[in-house]
């Protein structure tokens, strides 16, 4: 990475050079992170939290065919206000960002159901901090799963960082998903 990304620029220097290096990723890479986060699932049990992908996201859509769409709960991006969870297996409609999001009016699901959540970021470091969007949807989202809830980071290996701005609000990962595995943040290398 650029030398420009150190430890101490603020999230918004991160934010607009590493939205500048990222691409849609490669298939490979993805089916890499797929089949280790089928691996990491495959014996939990609860509803799995997942995104649908931006265009420079991983897409776990294979994962959700391979596991069953009813065992995941996606989130809704409303107008004003907080992210709401919902069934990934209900009608969908297109954000105007590009991702697929359920229909307004959909059910919502307690987010008390949650077992492990998948969470997307431009970036993570090795205390499993993350960096979104700059938006905090999914900051405020993360405050409200139940606390023993598996936070697990999905990036590719070239986006995970040593150290990078944090704020009082972030909340951390608990596990961190690339084309390397799922690691737990206190087992990865240094």
């Amino acid at each position: 990475m650029e030398a420009d990304l150190s430890p101490v620029a603020d999230k918004a220097t991160w934010r607009k050079r590493l939205r500048q290096l990222r691409a849609s990723p490669e298939q490979k890479v993805e089916q890499q992170i797929v089949a280790g986060l089928m691996a990491f699932l495959d014996q939990r049990t609860g509803l799995f939290l997942f995104y649908r992908a931006m265009r420079t996201e991983i897409s776990l859509d294979a994962l959700a065919d391979q596991l069953g769409w009813g065992k995941f709960a996606t989130t809704r991006t409303p107008q004003s206000g907080v992210l709401t969870v919902h069934s990934s297996a209900g009608p969908m409609e297109q954000h105007p960002y590009g991702y697929a999001q359920p229909v307004a009016g959909a059910a919502e699901i307690s987010i008390e159901r949650i077992s492990v959540a998948l969470v997307p970021g431009l970036a993570f470091d090795l205390k499993g901090n993350r960096l979104g969007q700059g938006v905090g949807y999914y900051d405020e989202l993360l405050t409200r799963v139940p606390g023993d809830c598996l936070r697990v980071g999905i990036i590719t290996d070239e986006f995970i960082f040593p150290a990078l701005p944090t704020e009082p609000h972030d909340v951390s990962m608990t596990h961190i998903a690339s084309e390397s595995g799922v690691t737990a943040i206190g087992e990865l290398p240094t």
